[in-house]
């Protein structure tokens, strides 16, 4: 069983006088990752602080999370500007590919040509865009289906349909 942890928010100031804090959301699956009960692992420079949820309310696009255990806006305000992370066993990969996962995965084209590696994933106003370190430089591929042929995290990678030029 791995330790591997994802970041999945960052707290940005506590909120209220009940100790909720306010959190910006980094996860495509807030309502998975942020429910009643669930361990969040928060980073402090001694190491993860283990919380657990109380109460989540969601309010653009942050979420207004209660821990148990922290009864004031004093008992939170420590925690700010602090990240925080989940499990990666916690989450399900089986049916959806995350942009973590694409990371430095091999690129290859239509005829199994190795094109580069993902050296990373940015997200855009319209889509995910891959930036694919090649031997010459880097290039930049929209993570759309007009481009992504197939996804093989077994293999460890990206199928893209190739345009010479790019």
């Amino acid at each position: 069983m791995t330790n591997e942890k994802i970041r999945v928010g960052k707290i940005v100031k506590g909120f209220g006088i009940k100790g909720e804090v306010k959190v910006k959301i980094f996860t495509d699956f807030p309502e998975k990752r942020f429910k009643s009960k669930k361990i969040l692992y928060i980073e402090r420079e001694t190491g993860f602080l283990d919380v657990v949820i109380e109460s989540v309310l969601y309010h653009q696009e942050h979420a207004l999370i209660k821990f148990v255990g922290y009864p004031d806006l004093t008992s939170v305000e420590h925690l700010a500007q602090s990240d925080i992370y989940v499990d990666r066993s916690s989450i399900d990969t089986k049916e959806n590919v995350y942009y973590f996962q694409l990371m430095n995965m091999e690129v290859i084209d239509e005829n199994d040509k190795v094109i580069g590696i993902v050296s990373d994933v940015m997200e855009t106003a319209a889509h995910a865009v891959l930036r694919i370190k090649t031997e010459g430089k880097d290039v930049l591929i929209p993570y759309v289906d007009a481009f992504i042929l197939d996804v093989n995290d077994k293999k460890n990678q990206i199928k893209i349909k190739w345009m010479e030029g790019l």
